[in-house]
This record gives structure tokens, C-alpha cells and sequence, in this order.
């Protein structure tokens, strides 16, 4: 998806489940998820992810799944950018996904373009 300064991937996910399973365990298993979690997903990288996302003050909330559960059909959706506020006090938090593969500079890019483009829509 071409959305100006950014491009973004979409990944849908299907899931056929064999047994009755509750949707509050289905998210924990979905929080984070690979768009802004780590690979490998192992105890020790996901205890650091935690604590990187404590020392800056991310809500803890910040791009889990939300979803909407009708006609016995639940449907989801993660959203990597967000703004939120508390009187004056504004946050724009943004994440990505980390692996082997990535780039100190390239990540603190994306997380910068992911902010600048929740600013620029809400004239921040």
C-alpha cells in the first residue's frame, strides 16, 4: 500500500480454529506481533522488547490486536501508529518489527516517517 512517504505491508492472517479457544488468549498469542515484536520470539528477546517499551513509556496496549466479535466471527486489526492524549500531553508512538537482519539506522527511519506521517494527518 503506497501511502505517500510510506509504503506499507499488509499481511492478512486467516485462522480456522479446531477447538473453542477465548479471544482475550488468542490476542496474548497475537501481542505483539511480527510488525512490531521480535524474530526469534523467544522468552529473552520478548522480556527485552518489554522492558525497551517500559524505559519509553509505551502503553502497553500499543498495537495489540483490536477486533470486533459478531455473528460468531472475530475480525482484527493491528495499528502500528497512534496518537494519544492526556490534557495537554500528546504521544505519537510508533514501532516496527526487529530481526537478525535489521538496521539500527534504517529502523529509527521507519519509527521517524511512522511519526511524522500520524503529525502531519493530525497537524501536530
Amino acid at each position: 500500500m503506497d501511502l505517500g512517504q510510506l509504503v506499507h505491508f499488509h499481511s492478512g492472517i486467516d485462522v480456522e480454529l479446531t477447538e473453542r479457544e477465548s479471544i482475550n488468549r488468542l490476542v496474548r498469542i497475537l501481542h505483539p506481533t511480527p510488525a512490531l515484536g521480535p524474530l526469534p520470539r523467544t522468552v529473552e528477546t520478548m522480556s527485552q522488547l518489554i522492558a525497551w517499551r517500559q524505559r519509553l513509556g509505551c502503553p502497553p496496549w500499543f498495537g495489540s490486536p483490536f477486533g470486533l466479535w459478531r455473528e460468531g466471527a472475530f475480525e482484527a486489526l493491528v495499528a502500528i501508529r497512534m496518537i494519544s492524549w492526556r490534557g495537554k500531553e500528546v504521544q505519537v508512538p510508533s514501532g516496527c518489527g526487529v530481526i537478525e537482519e535489521s538496521r539500527l539506522v534504517n529502523e529509527w527511519r521507519e519509527l521517524r516517517l511512522k511519526r511524522e506521517s500520524v503529525r502531519t494527518a493530525f497537524g501536530v
